[in-house]
């Protein structure tokens, strides 16, 4: 028996001509949420003349992510992604991403990951220890830059001939205008030489130089210097050869810059906001890092015992979702929940909407840590709750970063209190991820115990 696929109804609210681009444009979060009120798995909204598919249903959504061959990754941001940085991990797909990741994935193995949690726990002792009582903080900046730094050491070995200040700051330059320039226009206007455009321009060159520099560098001394950059350039082919070509070595530098520090900064600076207006959350934050700690640095070895630590921070990447949507294109003809999706479809799915959909995840907008006890996520449904995705394009480095937050947050909290500034209300600036605009807050250190 044949059954015959139905196409998705459109969305309700499509105004002539314009269909629904511009509530996509000026409110895309709550029109995604209000698709997921709808009760219907898949949807489909009219962009203009286009048509788009949403998927709603959490199941779907984690299909679409774990069947790559069918929901391909593809679109304008894909493709500008590509022409900036090229085929690393976050771009590419097929066989050869597949055996780029199997390449990849050791140095994020248990023994990789307890190695480089020294460095983090050095690096937020490092800047826990160089604030005073009273100091007013750019939390955002001191975030991002704690990411850098421990993306930099996990690529580059220590003793790797680098600018590491300069290195950085273009770094930083260069993921502040990435917005801007793989969502705006490529027209005459997208290229004017304003301030801000030449900032980049020099800031991308000043970054692919040196990260050529490093790995002609590694490749005439050839030694393995125990990091990520030696790990990939000493992989070899079944014949011997090297697996991966200096460009391809630069392409998952980039990659591993550009997507390595955004989310880990971007939870961390919103985490410390979410527990300076949560005064219970504080507490029970700084009574657990107390007891586990005692006033020194976290490590590898707390992790586990950390469990309101990972809590607050899991609340905390729910709440402030790192971006509004994400794009697949179907490779062919593609059944999805009863539905036919025709080949070549831009498919939407938001985990901004699920994480904020009270059907799913009770009372949303509040902050409880406690929704994510053990007991409690089991009763969500399957695919509710992805922060880091799954499937062949997850992010590879999701325990790297759990780490990371962790070590992080817990190590800072044992010895700071971060008041937030009276008056001062932060606001996710627009970006492919949300960082907060600006974070002042007042540091107060915490009495020893």
């Amino acid at each position: 028996m044949t059954t015959t696929l139905r196409s998705p109804a459109t969305a309700p609210g499509a105004r002539p001509l314009l269909g629904h681009a511009l509530e996509m444009k000026r409110r895309p979060g709550d029109l995604l949420l209000s698709l997921q009120r709808t009760g219907e798995p898949v949807c489909a909204l009219r962009l203009g003349r286009r048509r788009v598919y949403v998927v709603n249903d959490p199941g779907l959504i984690r299909r679409v992510q774990r069947e790559p061959d069918v929901f391909a990754r593809g679109g304008p941001v894909t493709e500008r992604f590509r022409r900036m940085f090229g085929n690393g991990l976050g771009t590419s797909e097929g066989e050869f991403h597949r055996r780029q990741r199997a390449l990849i994935q050791p140095a994020f193995h248990h023994t990789g990951i307890v190695r480089h949690a020294a460095g983090m726990s050095a690096l937020a002792a490092a800047a826990a220890a160089s604030w005073h009582d009273g100091q007013r903080l750019a939390v955002e900046r001191e975030m991002d830059d704690l990411a850098l730094a421990n993306v930099t050491q996990a690529i580059f070995a220590a003793d790797t001939p680098l600018d590491r200040r300069l290195f950085m700051a273009a770094t930083t330059v260069v993921l502040g205008g990435l917005f801007r320039r793989v969502t705006g226009g490529t027209g005459p206007a997208a290229r004017l030489p304003t301030p801000a455009e030449h900032r980049y321009r020099r800031a991308e060159k000043h970054l692919r130089r040196t990260i050529e520099r490093v790995i002609a560098d590694y490749r005439a001394d050839g030694a393995d210097r125990g990091d990520l950059l030696s790990m990939m350039m000493l992989a070899r082919d079944d014949d011997g050869t090297p697996a991966m070509t200096d460009r391809q070595l630069h392409d998952e530098v980039m990659t591993f810059f550009i997507g390595g520090s955004n989310t880990v900064s971007n939870t961390l600076a919103w985490t410390f906001h979410e527990v300076s207006v949560h005064p219970g959350v504080e507490e029970r934050l700084h009574a657990e890092v107390d007891a586990v700690l005692d006033g020194r640095p976290a490590g590898y070895d707390d992790v586990r015992a950390l469990a309101y630590t990972r809590r607050v921070l899991t609340e905390t990447l729910r709440v402030r979702t790192q971006g509004l949507f994400l794009s697949k294109v179907t490779a062919r003809d593609a059944e999805l929940g009863g539905y036919l999706i025709p080949a070549g479809s831009p498919v939407l799915y938001s985990f901004h909407a699920l994480n904020h959909n009270p059907d799913i995840h009770p009372d949303p907008e509040s902050f409880l840590p406690d929704r994510w006890l053990p007991a409690r996520v089991r009763d969500l449904p399957r695919g509710a709750f992805m922060p880091f995705g799954v499937g062949p394009h997850a992010c590879i480095g999701d325990q790297f970063a759990w780490t990371e937050m962790i070590i992080t947050l817990a190590t800072i909290a044992a010895r700071w209190r971060l008041a937030a500034v009276p008056g001062h209300t932060p606001r996710p600036r627009p970006a492919i991820t949300m960082p907060v605009d600006s974070l002042p807050m007042i540091a107060h250190r915490r009495s020893a115990r």
